[in-house]
């Protein structure tokens, strides 16, 4: 497998890599280092390999632009996947999302082995990457994407999506599923609250994962000042954190709104249970974010937290779909209030959607989404 990042705080490739190494296939995961990381560890029973530094993150000239940068850092990482990849030998390259796709194909095509393209999401579509890199991408992808072997991605939305851009079948669907190893705790005995010192009867709204534009963090904060009585929770890292802090104390909510590091991934459903309502307020700045499934829509769920999102595709079959919440035009800090209090300030409704929750749940964990894994394996090997 193949991808840019660290491994161990990628979701999606360790589940992934876990679940092929359960069933008896010899797995090992190239990916980028940053800080004092190992340059290889053996992790939930599948090798590590980080060949190149972080391609953002990692050295390069500072009068570089960030563009020329991130390209530079790439082509370590290709350089150093290729060498690492041939060693191994691989029968199957799974290059996960579109930056390591040519490497991935240029290593299969050497080894003889069969190439798996997995598209966490569409690359193409990320806005902040500037057009000449965006454009770049797309020619890769549409050179490449008919030439693997298997493809698969998170969700229809994007399946369809490449599909009718490239004329590709559409791709096998794998949701971002949490696995659950052991009973998530209920509300009551998660340590959220006592890290952020607030009691049970404070409703609590929680929003997990990088503080990032484009996520509608800036609306979530102007919705909780709309609030009755709600406080916000922010939970992991990223630049706009400061920015955020600064616009709740100018809000006048600097005392309902919260912060907190991440927390390992072992630990996050835990700590997720502690909420009364998950929050996704992604704006529609990108193709990419309109068709979105992310990870804490199904984390959300599967701690048993119910949902209040945008008013997307992929998050309205999920929320609406399963009546796990309620959806809302993400412009608009009034209706996002409205969904919180819709569900915080009615005893009786939270009650119902809880149920729903816990109802949905055992359907979104990454059980069923092992199987498919598996049989698109097993067919690509020919058993």
């Amino acid at each position: 497998m193949f991808v840019t990042n660290t491994v161990t705080v990628d979701t999606r490739v360790v589940k992934q890599a876990a679940s092929l190494a359960r069933s008896g296939r010899q797995v090992l995961v190239l990916g980028a280092a940053e800080a004092d990381e190992p340059a290889a560890q053996d992790f939930q029973g599948f090798a590590i390999r980080r060949v190149a530094p972080d391609p953002i993150r990692g050295p390069a000239p500072a009068w570089l632009p960030l563009a020329l940068r991130w390209v530079l850092g790439l082509w370590r990482y290709w350089r150093g996947a290729y060498r690492a990849a041939r060693e191994f030998g691989p029968a199957v390259c799974h290059a996960h999302d579109l930056p390591v796709l040519p490497v991935a194909f240029l290593v299969a095509r050497r080894a003889g082995a069969r190439l798996v393209y997995d598209a966490h999401e569409l690359f193409t579509e990320i806005g902040r990457l500037g057009f000449p890199v965006r454009l770049g991408f797309r020619l890769l992808e549409s050179l490449l994407i008919g030439r693997a072997d298997r493809t698969m991605t998170v969700n229809e939305s994007i399946a369809g999506e490449l599909a009718r851009r490239y004329g590709v079948p559409p791709p096998v669907v794998v949701m971002n599923c949490p696995r659950v190893d052991e009973p998530v705790p209920g509300r009551e005995q998660s340590p959220l609250r006592a890290r952020l010192g607030l009691g049970a009867e404070v409703p609590l709204v929680l929003f997990q994962g990088m503080f990032m534009p484009g996520r509608g963090l800036d609306q979530l904060v102007r919705a909780i000042a709309l609030t009755r009585r709600a406080h916000l929770a922010f939970m992991g890292w990223g630049p706009l954190r400061a920015e955020l802090e600064a616009q709740a104390r100018a809000e006048g909510v600097g005392e309902r709104v919260h912060f907190t590091e991440g927390v390992p991934l072992a630990d996050l459903l835990a700590f997720t249970a502690g909420a009364d309502v998950g929050a996704i307020p992604y704006r529609a700045v990108g193709l990419n974010n309109y068709l979105t499934s992310p990870n804490k829509l199904f984390e959300y769920a599967v701690a048993g937290v119910p949902v209040v999102g945008s008013r997307f595709p992929e998050l309205r079959k999920v929320i609406e779909g399963r009546g796990l919440g309620r959806t809302f035009d993400p412009e608009q800090p009034a209706e996002i209030a409205a969904a919180i209090d819709a569900l915080v300030e009615d005893s009786e409704e939270l009650a119902r959607v809880r149920r729903n929750v816990a109802a949905a749940a055992p359907d979104l964990t990454w059980g069923a989404q092992e199987r498919v894994l598996l049989e698109l394996y097993a067919e690509l090997e020919g058993r």
